[in-house]
């Protein structure tokens, strides 16, 4: 509820002066970060505006806080052209002290006893039509092998008849991937590319028109009764909004412990443990159980949403947008502790996401979806590095920088109009003929206009859906 501090957007990215400036400008991910590697994050959580604290109002997030800070509040004061609030502005931050507890998050590592898989996850992979898979990580976990998804676009008791005549959105046109056992495959492009209904058809939330989803070399489509039942406890999402996607009638207690008492757990002493671990794992307090959602902040929240995903233990996550609705601080907190869940639980993940940032921070490998299609594949940092298909290429161009000082170090290529897609996305009832990408492709040729390129095999493990790869 108070400005902390005002600059020229230069000055402030050049010098900012408030430690909380400093934390939001740290916890952005830039594209040149170690991927996999902890983010800077501000501890904690912001406070609740019936019972905020004294003196300066940051003060219990701030690894510079005095005694001063803590019980006076400081001004907003003019320092040439810029106003900042803080008792100790530009002064050097000391070194990171042990994680701490703050506003009912906790910031540090997490420790997990290691398990044994479920017996009968065998290592079945005997599966074939789905040859995306990363060989250096063996048999897949999860495949889609050639699915598609058409939706009527018209209405009425026939519209989802073969003998309707509306036109047909194809959602998913002929998609193959596998994600191999504790990878992060990442999926990125435009919003109705037909990335979160790729993950919805993964999850048998819809049925694909075509093609089959296997499971540790299994036919998901074929399964009945308890086996179906059992792996549905391996396949586990994580929503983008962790509001609308909880009950906010229920206890957080109750919310956690729903996916345990679906797959028959009855002992409520057993329940009361098991939620109490998972909020220690997700970095709450165990006092969090018996509240209620709008009790808590947007990042507690999801944090919430990921304990109820993790209850079950999956073994395969799919995570779409988690967390484009948080703001950066909190963004970085569960990135973070995404990449903790991944390492100690040998989680396989299918990370969903605008932010190719973000993605690529997370992801060995990067899929790249456009009109229902994947376009290309490949290594998270060669994606990046040399993109193939001028669809990715674009994306990555128009990443924005923040930094006006790191925008012409790392704009170049960006600005360059060839870099940049033409126009906006086609209407998915009726995509171009050919290769759907080339109304908008500034390297378009006649044989792109007529002809759909096949995925084909590249360098460095990749695949890539182009006439003129780059």
């Amino acid at each position: 509820g108070r400005v902390v501090e005002q600059a020229p957007v230069a000055a402030l990215f050049a010098q900012p002066g408030h430690p909380y400036t400093r934390g939001l400008l740290r916890s952005a991910v830039p594209a040149d970060s170690v991927r996999g590697s902890r983010l800077a994050a501000i501890a904690g959580s912001i406070p609740r505006l019936d019972a905020l604290p004294g003196g300066c109002r940051f003060h219990p997030r701030c690894v510079s806080a005095d005694a001063t800070c803590a019980s006076e509040t400081p001004p907003l004061l003019e320092i040439g052209a810029r106003s900042i609030a803080c008792w100790h502005a530009f002064e050097a931050e000391p070194p990171p002290a042990a994680p701490r507890a703050t506003g009912g998050v906790v910031e540090q590592p997490i420790h997990i006893v290691s398990r044994e898989r479920r017996p009968h996850l065998a290592q079945d992979s005997a599966a074939r039509g789905a040859p995306l898979v990363n060989p250096s990580r063996g048999a897949p976990l999860v495949e889609a092998v050639r699915l598609s998804k058409h939706f009527a676009s018209g209405r009425g008791l026939l519209a989802d008849s073969p003998f309707s005549r509306a036109p047909v959105v194809r959602a998913l046109d002929d998609v193959s991937i596998a994600i191999a056992r504790g990878e992060t495959f990442g999926l990125v492009g435009e919003s109705g590319c037909g990335k979160s209904t790729l993950g919805r058809v993964l999850m048998q939330l819809e049925k694909p028109t075509h093609g089959d989803v296997r499971f540790a070399g299994k036919s998901l489509q074929l399964m009945r009764g308890s086996e179906r039942q059992q792996v549905r406890r391996e396949m586990q999402m994580i929503f983008q909004d962790p509001y609308s996607s909880i009950d906010p009638r229920w206890t957080v207690g109750e919310v956690i412990a729903e996916p345990l008492v679906a797959h028959g757990e009855r002992n409520t002493g057993a329940l009361n443990d098991r939620v109490e671990a998972l909020l220690g794992l997700v970095g709450l307090d165990p006092s969090a159980r018996s509240k209620h959602v709008h009790e808590f902040s947007g990042g507690q929240r999801q944090r919430i949403g990921i304990a109820r995903a993790m209850a079950l233990e999956p073994s395969f996550v799919l995570a779409d947008e988690a967390v484009s609705a948080l703001d950066l601080s909190v963004q970085a907190q569960v990135i973070n502790l995404l990449s903790d869940l991944r390492e100690r639980l040998k989680l396989t993940t299918l990370f969903i996401g605008h932010g190719l940032n973000v993605v690529r921070h997370l992801s060995d490998r990067i899929g790249v979806m456009y009109l229902g299609r994947l376009v290309e594949v490949a290594p998270a940092d060669e994606l990046f590095r040399r993109p193939a298909h001028h669809y990715t290429r674009a994306l990555i161009a128009s990443i924005p920088v923040a930094d006006p000082a790191r925008r012409s170090v790392v704009g170049g290529s960006r600005d360059d109009a060839a870099s940049r897609a033409i126009g906006e996305l086609p209407s998915p009832t009726a995509p171009p003929p050919g290769c759907h990408f080339h109304p908008r492709c500034p390297a378009a040729t006649d044989r792109c206009r007529s002809e759909a390129p096949a995925l084909a095999p590249l360098a460095s493990g990749r695949v890539v859906a182009c006439h003129f790869p780059l």
